[in-house]
């Protein structure tokens, strides 16, 4: 029988073995390590891995050669090299659907709280502060959207009922879809211009690591919210500290980090709320995430075709 390692924790799905395949979850009991991932494989005599956002580490081929693919739940891809492992016969498939909506629904509910800075009232009442300051009514701002993918054209979507405007930045444009949707793509210095609202939808790649950096933090003269549930390393982290720091207006909402857990100076701060990359942490998304990494996995394992095989790295 062949076997699959669950190196997901939590895992929804209470799935033992399914057409001669055995699953094997919640061996530690934990979310565990890249390391632990690691060790276990190279124990195990595994035929696939199921994984989420932890780094799958190269010297995995060195110690199994019974691994025949990687299983991501989820989309950003930046934790396991592609072009390595199908080098060395392992192939990567991804779930590209499951945290869509969970993600945008995210991203908007952070943009309500930076924008009204919501977590600041809570503190002050808590603290038996009564104050009151002026913010902007989201129909009166310009909210950026970067990257117009699945996650931003639903972000897109959850803006409309507000009649805010809507500017939209992507390497590569879906210029049908924002045409029918009323919406027009701008260069990346209109954005920074114009934006009061920035939200990040893209993946991190060569060209998008720091989009955000001291040099962008510049070019900003009005106060913004900027809101990253895409991945950490888009926007610099110590060049957002200084500009935050500096300007108490602004505010950062940030679901994601360069290092996991983040421990570093943003929570130091009035003007930012952090999460611990729980944008795609809904009962359905998960479910949904899950079920489709198992189909990629058992589609695989089994020579069958499957569409969301992944051929290269992004």
């Amino acid at each position: 029988m062949k076997k699959v390692l669950v190196a997901v924790y939590p895992f929804l799905t209470d799935i033992r073995s399914v057409e001669g395949i055995e699953f094997v979850s919640n061996i530690w009991g934990y979310d565990p390590t890249a390391q632990e991932i690691e060790m276990e494989l190279s124990n195990g005599c595994y035929d696939g891995l199921l994984i989420g956002t932890k780094t799958v580490n190269k010297t995995i081929v060195e110690k199994t050669n019974s691994l025949k693919v990687i299983s991501r739940l989820g989309v950003g891809l930046n934790n396991i090299d592609i072009d390595f492992f199908r080098e060395h016969g392992i192939v990567t498939t991804w779930t590209p659907f499951g945290p869509t909506d969970s993600t945008a629904e995210m991203a908007f509910g952070m943009i309500m709280a930076g924008s009204r800075r919501l977590l600041n009232y809570d503190r002050m009442i808590k603290n038996n502060i009564w104050k009151r300051s002026f913010s902007l009514r989201l129909m009166d701002a310009t909210v950026g959207i970067i990257g117009f993918g699945r996650i931003g054209k639903r972000l897109a979507n959850l803006l409309k009922p507000f009649n805010c405007r809507v500017l939209l930045h992507d390497i590569s444009p879906d210029l049908a879809t924002a045409h029918a949707m009323g919406l027009e793509f701008v260069s990346k210095k209109e954005i920074l211009d114009q934006a009061d609202i920035i939200s990040f939808h893209i993946p991190l790649k060569d060209d998008t690591l720091n989009w955000l950096s001291h040099m962008e933090f510049e070019q900003m003269e009005r106060p913004v919210t900027i809101v990253n549930t895409a991945r950490g390393g888009i926007v610099n982290e110590d060049a957002a500290y200084t500009y935050l720091k500096q300007h108490p207006q602004s505010y950062y909402c940030c679901d994601v980090f360069a290092e996991e857990p983040y421990y570093g100076p943003l929570i130091e701060l009035d003007n930012t709320l952090l999460t611990p990359h729980a944008s795609s942490f809904t009962i359905g998304s998960r479910r949904q995430t899950e079920l489709l990494a198992i189909d990629n996995c058992i589609k695989v394992l089994k020579g069958e075709p499957c569409q969301f095989v992944v051929e290269y790295n992004e």
